[in-house]
């Protein structure tokens, strides 16, 4: 766990900050706002430039004319750059907002007029703060401290906290008691202290797996990887690459106009780039196995080159339970080691013809890679799904059941723990939108490619290995705490994350309890006393004070921070990681930590971790844009570089200015397509559609009849979605599911 402050902050109210109108219609500005660049100085090279190219010695008048020309040339290169850096202050001073130029004021004043209403702005948006904690997943290649015996749980009515190092035994009056720190449930545990864990990260070993299910008998890696490949006629275009390019298995006729230029289909570059990962994969990992399906208007099961192929086509395109099936009874490819050179000679024969039954073609794939768990099915295509299951190629025409289509295959994939990664060619659309979701829900990977690029984008796909596999995240706060911009509002989440790589980074949002909670904390409460074990009187009597107060218990005196005398100076936080690895092995991995309290905003931003709070507002950014909220997006957008822009202006050094500038212009390339959408919007209908107005608003179809037509809020945000490019599609899913180490390069 990272936490994006060493401090939780324990705001006592809600705090806004307002965007100017001018502010909120422009993109996203990364350059403007931290422009880190050096004051121009005359450097000891420069210097050595004006010196006399002859070197021979001269006499002392000589030396005293020459040492006086290179003074006044100095100095008259120092007042030309001095001038030059003035007036690029002067250009960036002009261009700051209004929130960049209050760094004299004080934090009362300006808690004040965010209370107040603001002369420079309209909208108002949520003021950004730390309390954001980070899960770099890569930390299950290696297995922590084994803790012996069972993990100890508590009792308390939807608390899912596990006894740890924070954890401390009391006598009871019929054993030892345990008060859990999350929920201040009294807990009758059977252990003793040296069962305790006593650290914060261990691993407790639920199933052990007597062979790896990716790697098989043999010990070595012998996962599955089924290519999809669309060999539909719109594959068959061709474009120009300057020069002469040579493409394996493709042969120019060399006349003479093409000489400076050749001409490449998409087929040929897809086939060219799967060669190219044949013979890799023989070399670096003979044992995995490799599968090709080409789909058209029909699939053609390609298999792994040495067995029979088989075709499927006509209605059984539009059966999904009877395309699971076939895939499922699919013969086992061989490893690759031995079947590259045949499956290379097959895939070289492939010709672009027919339309393109893309989801029939995924669900074949899934039912043969799910026998080997870390397996990946890779997709290649430039068009529209338009036959089969899954089709997409008409807004008007597509069903409640092909747009959830997507949804569930990849739920089904997360399952037999698959991942599928999206490539798709530039100049072509296929509502990658829809199709991402394959990608975003297993750990794969979604790119939008020049074809040139297909055996870069290949080789990184498969170098992404899985590390583990059926991955469930539960996360704990303390009582007194919430999940924010989540589907709960409790203090337990439980998130299913399927497919972890190395690169595989999860983040929450937490805050502050509201007042309106306190009867529903006091209730749980109760009901957890009625049913926890009775202690000894003087221990009922503390227990019932914290539970009015919502005070955690064992305070430290050495604790700092505190809020007031009744409030805890320290909160507690657990991560549970459920997984099984690719040893076949199923462990829980306990992360438990705690972090000090404070209600001063200046101390909890002073101690700002960008790598947790840049993921954060990348992840929140990009779900936001892609349900279609932009106006939310954007604001989030705007909160958080102003909370980070702030961090790195009064404390921060040259290099978290570095990282401030990388990690925000990540997010300025979501925040660039929301508000081009949004300008797009305002132009066809003079103003944008709202996604935080009413539930119903007027849309002015037609300016000669003035007629106008009600839309809800839903299908607002479902018709941005429809008019994704897959360009954006693609920026959006990437800055997404990017880590903290992506964003950084």
């Amino acid at each position: 766990m990272n936490f994006a402050s060493k401090y939780v902050y324990d705001g006592n109210q809600d705090e806004y900050e307002y965007v100017s109108d001018d502010e909120y219609h422009a993109q996203l500005s990364v350059s403007d706002c931290s422009s880190d660049e050096e004051e121009p100085q005359v450097s000891q090279a420069a210097a050595s430039s004006l010196k006399p190219e002859n070197d021979k010695p001269k006499s002392f008048l000589e030396r005293m004319k020459a040492s006086l020309k290179l003074k006044k040339k100095t100095k008259k290169k120092d007042l030309d750059q001095q001038k030059d850096v003035n007036q690029r202050k002067g250009v960036r001073e002009r261009r700051k907002h209004h929130w960049q130029r209050r760094r004299d004021e004080t934090a009362n004043a300006m808690d004040q007029r965010n209370l107040s209403s603001h002369p420079e702005g309209k909208r108002r948006f949520k003021k950004a703060d730390t309390n954001v904690v980070s899960v770099t997943l890569n930390t299950l290649k290696d297995p922590s401290n084994m803790h012996a015996g069972d993990a100890v749980k508590c009792g308390g009515t939807g608390c899912k906290a596990i006894m740890s190092h924070l954890s401390k035994l009391t006598a009871g009056v019929s054993g030892k008691v345990w008060v859990c720190e999350f929920c201040g449930c009294n807990n009758e545990v059977d252990v003793e202290d040296g069962e305790i864990p006593a650290v914060e990260d261990v691993t407790f070993l639920l199933e052990a797996g007597l062979s790896t299910e990716t790697a098989g008998t043999s010990g070595q890696d012998e996962s599955i990887v089924v290519f999809c490949i669309d060999v539909s006629g719109s594959m068959g275009k061709s474009f120009e690459i300057p020069g002469r390019v040579h493409l394996r298995g493709f042969h120019s006729d060399g006349s003479a106009d093409d000489r400076d230029v050749t001409h490449v289909t998409s087929l040929q570059a897809v086939k060219a780039a799967v060669d190219k990962q044949l013979e890799d994969l023989a070399k670096d990992h003979p044992n995995r196995r490799v599968a090709v399906i080409a789909f058209s208007d029909q699939l053609l099961v390609m298999g792994d080159g040495t067995t029979s192929q088989r075709t499927i086509f006509g209605h059984t395109l539009n059966d999904f339970k009877q395309l699971e099936m076939i895939g499922s009874e699919l013969a086992l490819p061989k490893p690759i080691k031995g079947t590259q050179h045949s499956l290379s000679k097959e895939i070289m024969k492939l010709y672009p013809t027919g339309f393109t039954a893309l989801g029939p073609s995924i669900v074949v794939a899934l039912g043969l890679a799910s026998r080997y768990s870390g397996s990946k099915i890779i997709l290649c295509t430039d068009g529209l799904a338009n036959v089969g299951i899954g089709k997409l190629n008409s807004l008007s025409s597509i069903s409640e059941e092909n747009i959830t289509f997507y949804n569930d295959i990849g739920e089904k994939a997360v399952e037999k723990g698959v991942s599928i990664s999206v490539i798709t060619i530039k100049c072509a659309e296929t509502r990658l939108v829809q199709l991402g979701k394959l990608a975003d829900l297993t750990s794969g990977q979604v790119n939008h490619v020049d074809p040139m690029k297909l055996t870069e984008e290949f080789s990184n796909i498969l170098a992404d290995r899985i590390i583990a596999t059926n991955v469930t995240a539960t996360f704990i706060l303390h009582k007194n705490l919430v999940f924010l911009e989540e589907d709960t509002k409790e203090y337990v989440i439980v998130k299913n994350i399927g497919n972890a790589t190395m690169e595989t980074e999860i983040t929450f949002k937490y805050g502050k309890k509201g007042t309106a909670d306190t009867s529903e904390k006091k209730q749980e409460k109760e009901e957890c006393s009625k049913g926890a074990m009775a202690t000894n009187a003087n221990q009922s009597s503390i227990d019932q004070s914290s539970t009015d107060t919502g005070a955690t218990s064992g305070k430290s005196p050495t604790d700092t921070g505190a809020t007031s005398d009744t409030a805890p100076t320290e909160l507690p936080f657990q991560l549970q990681l459920e997984y099984i690895d690719t040893d076949g092995t199923k462990a829980l991995r306990v992360l438990t930590q705690k972090r000090p309290v404070t209600q001063d905003r200046a101390l909890a931003e002073e101690y700002l971790n960008l790598e947790v709070l840049g993921p954060y507002a990348a992840q929140a950014c990009a779900n936001l844009a892609l349900r279609g909220e932009y106006s939310q997006s954007h604001g989030m957008a705007l909160m958080n570089q102003r909370l980070a822009w702030r961090n790195t202006r009064e404390h921060g050094q040259r290099s978290e200015r570095k990282k401030y500038n990388k990690i925000f212009s990540k997010i300025r390339s979501v925040d660039q397509h929301v508000t081009s959408h949004q300008r797009n919007e305002r132009s066809r209908f003079g103003r944008s559609y709202s996604d935080s107005e009413d539930e119903e608003d007027l849309q002015q179809s037609n300016a000669s009849s003035q007629r106008k037509s009600r839309i809800s809020k839903s299908k607002k945000r479902q018709q941005r979605t429809d008019e994704y490019t897959d360009e954006m599609a693609s920026d959006v899913y990437n800055v997404k599911n990017m880590s903290s180490n992506a964003m950084l390069l």
